[in-house]
């Protein structure tokens, strides 16, 4: 077990301490939102990334996903592959902004997000889909430290420009808005200054990496944005049905239970590289190591839910008394991230043998659900019927997804067989 002490252990450490910094900044600004903004303020801003993490997967054609795959069988194309990646994003870019500014008004209307603030999403996207870039390849790297400075580095950065406009100038979401679009412009500058010096941007384009990249994450668009679906689409279709201030109370909610979500988020970015080396191994004493833990896990994320659950009103405490009905939908949030953190420890072996397009249909069956039951609910129990079709639809994906597995990589997963 020296290996899963040197590094499993030890990632997951740096990666749950630096995720949980970079989150306690947002929680920490969580409270000052909820008293300087209207439930309305929240529900425009909540919206307005609503619409940045559709266009993230489209814009980037998740490169920071295939990347990894490259970096553990094919490591030698590794610089030609980043540098045709990113111009590929840039194009993309440039098409997705005219395709804004063409239905700006449309968007505006069913999202609630100014027009203005709208042309600048596709810009973001960009800049999001660079940085996660690097943090994926100083994940495969083993390098976590660099990893947990940068991120907290960009949220400090991000934090304090939201508070200068918000409390320094009395400005209302817009001042949030202004916060993430500098910030992340900022960090994705400094990334691309890293990756220049890593000999990661060369004149090497080639036509083979971008097939690739267009192979590996077209059939990841669905895939990711059955992902935003879930976790998107009640907050719209909240707006639709009972108003802004409703989805305000929620997203409030949402990002409570969403600390269930950086837990398994953070040992997930640990867990991949891991992973992927022990699977190229072949060994089947290693298959077993990987099959105890995910039990081990399973186990694990539940019990840490139900205590979380359990402590939440203490949260509430310093949140706006506008806000506090959400506390009803803690439970709820928290335990749909606890299956989604259980999906993302079978969907691995989906990622590491390439077969994108059968996690995608898989995604988008579970995203056709969450619809149904959104759609069912929200009309009649607003946000409680939305947290509940939220983690319905995670359960189901999760389930779904640990069948289809053991089609695709042979695992170990009888009891009798982990002795």
């Amino acid at each position: 077990m020296n290996i899963l002490k040197n590094k499993l252990i030890r990632s997951l450490g740096i990666y749950t301490f630096s995720n949980i910094i970079n989150s306690a900044i947002p929680f920490l600004l969580l409270p000052i939102l909820t008293n300087h903004l209207t439930t309305s303020d929240y529900g425009i801003l909540t919206n307005y990334n609503s619409v940045i993490n559709i266009l993230i997967p489209f814009v980037g054609v998740n490169m920071m996903t295939s990347l990894q795959v490259i970096f553990v069988k094919r490591k030698e194309e590794f610089a030609s592959y980043i540098s045709s990646g990113t111009i590929l994003t840039i194009v993309l870019t440039l098409l997705f902004t005219l395709i804004i500014f063409i239905f700006q008004d449309y968007l505006a209307r069913i999202s609630g997000v100014p027009k203005g603030y709208l042309l600048l999403t596709a810009v973001y996207a960009t800049y999001n889909n660079l940085i996660e870039t690097l943090l994926s390849i100083w994940r495969m790297e083993e390098k976590a430290i660099h990893y947990g400075v940068f991120r907290i580095g960009r949220t400090i950065v991000e934090l304090s420009i939201a508070l200068i406009l918000i409390i320094g100038y009395n400005w209302s979401f817009d001042g949030s808005i202004y916060a993430i679009i500098y910030s992340y412009g900022i960090g994705a500058f400094v990334t691309l200054f890293i990756l220049y010096k890593k000999g990661l941007l060369i004149v090497e384009i080639k036509k083979k990496h971008i097939k690739h990249i267009l192979q590996y994450g077209v059939p990841l668009i669905p895939h990711v944005l059955s992902s935003v679906v879930i976790m998107y689409s009640s907050k719209l279709m909240l707006t639709a049905y009972h108003g802004l201030s409703s989805n305000g109370i929620y997203s409030v909610g949402f990002m409570v239970g969403q600390f269930i979500g950086l837990l398994q988020n953070s040992f997930n970015q640990a867990w991949v590289p891991w992973v992927y080396q022990q699977l190229k191994s072949g060994e089947h004493s290693k298959k077993i190591r990987i099959v105890k833990l995910t039990y081990i896990y399973f186990i694990g994320i539940i019990v840490v839910t139900i205590a979380f659950w359990l402590s939440s009103p203490l949260i509430y405490l310093f949140l706006g008394k506008a806000f506090e009905s959400g506390i009803s939908l803690v439970l709820w949030i928290a335990l749909g991230f606890a299956f989604n953190g259980m999906y993302k420890m079978v969907s691995v072996y989906f990622f590491y043998e390439e077969k994108t397009k059968e996690l995608a249909v898989l995604s988008v069956f579970s995203a056709v659900v969450n619809i149904g039951l959104n759609f069912l609910w929200i009309p009649e129990y607003g946000f409680t019927g939305a947290a509940l079709a939220t983690m319905l639809a995670m359960l189901i994906q999760f389930i779904l997804a640990w069948i289809w597995s053991t089609k695709i990589v042979k695992m170990p997963w009888g009891l009798t067989k982990l002795k």
